[in-house]
């Protein structure tokens, strides 16, 4: 059994970005875990206030992990201030070495969004410092978090992180999808944003992708730049 872990730096990010691969894992019986670094309560609509909306979105996200078999867990940063700064990156270090994924996907880092840039770069530093042995780490109640290594950053696919991504990794999540379908209803952002509609948009991704490889449903991740290496003995 593997573990998955998506890391987005709001409530509906890794799941609406990476969601039908997280459901494919979790019919195979792979552990799940979702993770929001803020949980977006400043995209509020007008008729709730910012503190109802923001539990509305954790409970919304708790219950689609469920779903999945998996747990969610939300870091609590406002919505547009996750902090570029060690802090971030230690909390994240100690969620993994805490759950310890066997792989983390998370934002791509060429992004419009600034939470987003941020959370690509404490994901791809915290795993890092997570697998480090001598990067000496305690959880709140003293218990000594051990050294854990997960594969990745693996960066998923989305529209507002588009600049210099590249499709490299392409995942089948043709058996995934309906599960997917069917739980991201419930997310306010899927029927409701009034700026894009993110649901018809990863539903034709995932699509189009599929077509590319010959499946029904595909969903595409890019890697770290120095990691794009292929080792062969000739052709």
């Amino acid at each position: 059994m593997k573990h998955i872990m998506a890391i987005g730096a709001h409530i509906g990010d890794a799941e609406l970005t990476c969601g039908k691969t997280l459901a494919t894992h979790s019919l195979k019986g792979d552990k799940i875990s979702t993770v929001a670094v803020t949980a977006g309560e400043r995209g509020a609509p007008p008729d709730r206030c910012q503190a109802e909306f923001k539990q509305y979105n954790i409970d919304c996200a708790t219950t689609f992990a469920k779903a999945l078999g998996g747990s969610f867990f939300c870091l609590g940063y406002a919505d547009g201030e996750a902090p570029d700064n060690e802090e971030l990156r230690l909390a994240i270090c100690d969620l993994i070495r805490a759950q310890k994924p066997d792989a983390v996907l998370t934002h791509w880092h060429g992004t419009m969004h600034k939470d987003h840039r941020i959370t690509s770069h404490a994901v791809a530093d915290a795993i890092y410092y997570a697998g480090l042995r001598g990067f000496e780490r305690k959880a709140p109640d003293g218990t000594v978090l051990a050294q854990h290594w997960a594969r990745g950053p693996y960066f998923a696919e989305n529209w507002e992180d588009a600049d210099g991504f590249e499709p490299y990794i392409y995942i089948d999540v043709s058996s995934g999808y309906d599960l997917w379908y069917q739980h991201i209803q419930g997310l306010w952002l899927t029927n409701n944003s009034p700026w894009f509609d993110y649901r018809d948009y990863y539903d034709a991704l995932s699509r189009q992708r599929g077509i590319r490889i010959r499946k029904q449903r595909a969903e595409c991740f890019d890697i770290q730049p120095h990691a794009k290496r292929i080792v062969q003995e000739g052709f």
